[in-house]
């Protein structure tokens, strides 16, 4: 009985609001802001300067500090092995580098067919920020046992991808339905799934709420989803400055575009959830995530449900993974739970 009500009290979505709350504002917060600015202007500012190596300036070419070229298939072999990961299905020999070109740039991707199996079915895998295709190739490996084709891609800004600022995934929903649209009219293919890690899951959703409507998929998996990009930046900001971040808070979206040229309050899953309720989404998150709280799924989850005409969407919290880690730490289970949420969607 005492493990149920743990669990129900990890899924209640009024204690999930009010840890999320925590880092938007309110009449307080705002008060306080306004007596002390002067404070809050200077600490916000010197942030902001701070702050901008971490969100724009990291590699998308060259050696890692273990001595692996960035974005190759030594970096995944070595991810693999350093995570512990024991069922990796994928062979160097069946990977191909591919270039899609789109209206709005070209995307450097990898496309896996499957030879063996010969399904027509697809899974789209997306990796988190700072990332690349290559390691966009783990969380997702598994399917190619069941027959699946898999095509992972750099972000928007991230390795051999068009863009120079990530814009926290804003640009890159655009880029994945233009990938699911090329999917379709290349292969017509009998099935399309989405699985997206961190930075990776919140693209998926956005792409959901933006474009599901017009260009369907079967269904996502959300594993780690930030829920709205400035309240993930407040995270950081507390994390790592240990400082309130009411503090340094201060014109986050305005500052993000003057160096990123991009709006990134358009990232927001608080809303839109009536434009993709027919899309079957398993939210997956490490309960130890120190990185985006796992409070982040469970309100995403219940306003999924809130929409659902009858219950296809659902969620797993895995008590010994931190950001990220579900899967290198669960790999069976999750597995297990993966293919378990596709059957039941495809029923």
């Amino acid at each position: 009985m005492r493990s149920r009500e743990l669990r129900k009290s990890k899924l209640s979505y009024k204690k999930s609001m009010k840890v999320i709350k925590k880092y938007m504002y309110d009449t307080f917060k705002v008060t306080f802001i306004i007596i002390f600015f002067p404070i809050v202007f200077i600490l916000s500012f010197l942030c902001s300067r701070l702050f901008i190596p971490y969100l724009f300036k990291y590699k998308r070419e060259g050696v890692t500090k273990q001595g692996h070229e960035l974005n190759t298939w030594e970096q995944v072999e070595y991810d693999v092995k350093t995570r512990g990961i024991k069922d990796f299905a994928i062979r160097k020999e069946n990977v191909e580098e591919i270039i899609i070109g789109s209206e709005i740039g070209k995307v450097s991707a990898l496309q896996v067919i499957n030879p063996e199996n010969k399904s027509n079915k697809w899974v789209i895998g997306l990796h988190g920020f700072k990332r690349n295709k290559y390691i966009g190739l783990r969380n997702c490996n598994f399917f190619y046992k069941k027959g699946y084709n898999i095509l992972t891609f750099d972000a928007y800004a991230h390795g051999k991808t068009f863009g120079k600022k990530s814009d926290f995934g804003v640009t890159n929903a655009k880029i994945l339905n233009n990938i699911v649209t090329w999917i379709k009219s290349t292969y017509n293919p009998e099935e399309i799934g989405i699985v997206g890690v961190s930075m990776g899951a919140s693209t998926g959703l956005l792409f959901a709420k933006d474009y599901y409507q017009q260009n369907k998929v079967n269904w996502l998996i959300a594993d780690c989803p930030f829920i709205e990009a400035v309240i993930q930046i407040r995270f950081f900001l507390k994390k790592y400055v240990k400082l309130p971040w009411i503090f340094m808070s201060l014109a986050i979206n305005r500052n993000f575009k003057k160096y990123a040229k991009s709006d990134i309050s358009k990232m927001n899953l608080f809303n839109g959830y009536e434009n993709f309720k027919e899309l079957p989404i398993l939210y997956l998150h490490g309960y130890k995530d120190r990185f985006i709280t796992y409070n982040c799924s469970v309100v995403m989850f219940n306003l999924k449900k809130e929409v659902e005409e009858k219950p296809i969407s659902d969620i797993v919290l895995f008590d010994n993974a931190d950001h990220s880690s579900c899967y290198h730490k669960n790999e069976q289970q999750y597995v297990e739970q993966v293919f378990n949420f596709i059957s039941k969607a495809s029923a």
